[in-house]
């Protein structure tokens, strides 16, 4: 269950443009917020753990389905992943989402690639042939450029041969709370005084960079002619954080939250407005600061890709082969005998 907190933090966040979305923590997690449904009735878009079951994402796609037909797809899905096992051959990663796609046969599916070099091309690849996309493991503003070339890249394809922009969409994810703990690790070991005012300002300072690139991008005329046929505003997803959920406020963003998160920021101080919009000026000397002293958060964004890559591959080996092993019938989604090219 959900406390009355809990509730009216949901609507505050949303009544400030940002959709809270689901984090599950494990496949059991997850199949709970079904069961008893969290999902649909308080969160309306969800972040399925590798291992869950196809049945058990069929039916957290049906619980959300009523959402995304009555908002036309703004929300209302789930962000379900593809095997990381073969990060860098972007083949592996168009015939697991089409796979995934097949087997799921849902409007409010969003495939879960990383935001590689070969995940951007297996992005653009799926928007192209009507495939929702949710790009994971975005780092910084640099690779968020790519995200959103690749998405215009995939729409432009799917227009040119027909296809309805608006059945379509994509979000990209940056984990805040991740690249935050890299840096205060980093911090901490060059010495740096704990009351430092580059302390805690890293990860807001690059959702910042990557809110003002999208203003940027849909301001030009290539959106316009994009939006004017139907296609989506891409989304910015932010996972990983703590229980300060009022830290990253804009419109037409997300924010992934587990139950006990959720329940832990309900208890905080009231959400205090926007944090992104017009603060461009704002991301840049933090990131600066850090460049003088050692720490280039390009450097750390490579770091991270990596170490979330190997630990996104561990992951999905033990969930999936738990999950097949203990419902041979059904079978994780995706599972490494579906997406072989």
């Amino acid at each position: 269950m959900v406390s009355q907190e809990a509730q009216d933090l949901l609507k505050q966040l949303v009544s400030e443009g940002v959709s809270p979305w689901l984090s599950a923590r494990g496949p059991e997690e997850f199949e709970t917020s079904v069961r008893h449904p969290v999902l649909g009735t308080h969160f309306h878009n969800a972040l399925a753990p590798a291992g869950s079951s196809l049945t058990l994402l069929r039916r957290g796609c049906d619980l959300l389905r009523p959402v995304f037909e009555a908002t036309e797809g703004a929300v209302g899905h789930v962000s379900v992943p593809v095997s990381p096992l073969r990060a860098h051959d972007a083949h592996a990663f168009r015939s697991a989402a089409r796979a995934l796609h097949r087997q799921l046969a849902r409007p409010n599916l969003l495939v879960r690639i990383p935001a590689t070099p070969a995940g951007l091309e297996a992005l653009a690849d799926c928007l192209a042939e009507g495939i929702g996309v949710h790009a994971s493991l975005v780092f910084s503003a640099e690779r968020y450029a790519e995200v959103l070339d690749a998405y215009v890249d995939g729409l432009e394809r799917s227009l040119a041969d027909g296809r309805s922009l608006g059945e379509v969409s994509m979000v990209a994810s940056f984990p805040v709370g991740l690249f935050d703990a890299e840096i205060e690790s980093r911090l901490d070991g060059l010495g740096v005084d704990p009351g430092d005012e580059v302390r805690g300002a890293a990860g807001l300072a690059v959702a910042r960079a990557m809110y003002r690139l999208r203003e940027q991008r849909l301001s030009g005329d290539w959106w316009r002619v994009l939006r004017a046929n139907g296609a989506p505003q891409p989304r910015l997803l932010w996972t990983a954080g703590g229980t300060d959920v009022g830290a990253l406020i804009g419109w037409n963003t997300a924010l992934a939250l587990s139950v006990d998160t959720l329940e832990a920021a309900a208890r905080r101080p009231a959400l205090s407005g926007d944090t992104l919009l017009g603060r461009e000026g704002e991301a840049s000397a933090p990131l600066a600061a850090l460049e003088r002293i050692g720490i280039p958060s390009a450097r750390v964004a490579a770091v991270l890709e990596t170490a979330e890559l190997t630990r996104l591959q561990h992951d999905w080996n033990l969930r999936t082969r738990s999950s097949a092993a203990a419902s041979p019938g059904s079978g994780p989604a995706s599972s490494p005998e579906t997406e072989q090219p």
